[in-house]
């Protein structure tokens, strides 16, 4: 990370929300100095999901941060293979290689894994700072971004000197920022989510595309279209990960954003689709999770005296080009190169706006084409077909644009 003058005592940090971008974030601020306390409503400091794609401007930072490859039980993503809704015809979309184009090599792997591995992190005596304190089943419902004060919903008071809302799509703290509740709307657009266990499909060559044909990967069935599904492994190639997207025919204000349904729900959902995927859906067993898909619309500010937004509390959207957690990770990795060792308190306003210039226009960069190419059809798939887009987000090492912002901009010499 960087350093400035020495000399202040260290920042007591807040962050709000245990999930990976907030995790992140308390990891690399303890290797900054600082004293990092957690807020977590959950009972349990336990990710819940499915598996995850980590790119390489991802992996990157999480290399500096000491990580351990291993205990991601991650699988290979060298790029796309592509079926059409019968899966007989096959177009192969090659990423790069990425250890020669970008120092580091991308992953997927389950978001439990990667979870436990930045807890690991975040909580163990071993690395710089000192162990960041989480507090479970904390929910804090209000704070004072001028004074630097945080209420619990059971009354409790907190002062920190940063306070950072890693509090996800549905943040509280979103509307101390921005001044008004900020919802995000309704798309038309949901999602079925489900694990296989990989062993089921030994001894069932019909299924060989999924794992066995092709380059090690994902597989994308239904190209080009609004309703297709998305496949690759995870934990060592033992369970499959399974997103289905296709349109929501309910009025989605009026329903869960979460449901659970039947493997007959998805049958009947995908019954044009061909026999060789049909077999798949065969593999379906719960829980299977129905999801709506939503998406924030861009916020006029991310932070408000020493407040300040990060992951999806600022930029939630789409999941279509798999730089969703990324972007929280390099939110985090962004905001901890702005609040060095030896950053006053009376310094932090500053820094937060110094963090959001770097970061708003990027993440908006990806929610805005998560979206679009989801929707709009003339793009679905471009960034699949686009090197250029591919070398922009996997390309980028945000931990050298924050450190070099910082040294032209706030370093003393």
């Amino acid at each position: 990370m960087t350093s400035s003058t020495v000399g202040s005592p260290p920042l007591n940090v807040a962050i709000v929300g245990a999930g990976i971008g907030g995790l992140t974030a308390a990891i690399a601020l303890r290797r900054q100095g600082h004293d990092v306390t957690v807020f977590e409503s959950s009972p349990l400091n336990k990710e819940i999901g499915t598996a995850i794609g980590v790119p390489p401007n991802a992996m990157r930072i999480l290399e500096t941060l000491g990580y351990s490859q291993e205990n991601l039980r991650s699988s290979e993503y060298r790029g796309v293979v592509r079926y059409n809704a019968d899966v007989e015809r096959a177009w192969t979309s090659m990423f790069k290689d990425q250890a020669k184009h970008y120092g580091v090599i991308g992953c997927m792997c389950h978001r439990s894994e990667l979870h436990a591995e930045l807890n690991r992190l975040a909580l163990s005596q071993e690395g710089a700072g000192t162990p960041a304190d989480i507090r479970l089943g904390t929910e804090i419902v209000d704070c004072n971004p001028e004074l630097g004060t945080l209420t619990s919903k059971t009354g409790e008071q907190y002062t920190a000197d940063v306070i950072i809302a890693a509090d996800g799509i549905r943040s509280t703290l979103r509307t101390i920022v921005v001044g008004h509740p900020v919802v995000a709307p309704a798309t038309g657009v949901c999602a079925f989510r489900w694990m296989a266990d990989a062993y089921k499909l030994e001894d069932r060559p019909e299924l060989n595309w999924i794992l066995k044909d092709g380059i090690p990967g994902a597989r994308l069935v239904g190209i080009d279209t609004i309703r297709h599904c998305f496949i690759y492994p995870c934990r060592d190639k033992t369970l499959l990960n399974v997103t289905m997207m296709h349109p929501d025919k309910r009025e989605q204000d009026q329903h869960s954003w979460y449901a659970r349904v039947t493997r007959d729900d998805v049958l009947k959902e995908y019954k044009e689709f061909g026999p060789r995927f049909q077999a798949f859906i065969q593999l379906a067993t719960d829980p299977i999770h129905l999801w709506q898909m939503r998406a924030l619309p861009i916020l006029p500010t991310w932070t408000k005296g020493r407040l300040a937004l990060l992951g999806d509390a600022a930029h939630a959207t789409f999941p279509t080009l798999g730089q969703g957690a990324a972007m929280a990770v390099e939110d985090a990795a962004t905001l901890a190169c702005m609040l060095p060792a030896g950053t006053k308190a009376a310094d932090v306003p500053a820094r937060l706006r110094a963090y959001q210039g770097l970061r708003k226009e990027r993440d908006e960069f990806v929610g805005r084409e998560a979206l679009e190419q989801m929707i709009v059809p003339a793009k679905r798939g471009l960034y699949l077909r686009s090197e250029e887009m591919q070398d922009f987000l996997m390309g980028y090492d945000a931990i050298a644009v924050a450190q070099e912002h910082f040294k032209t901009t706030f370093a003393r010499f």
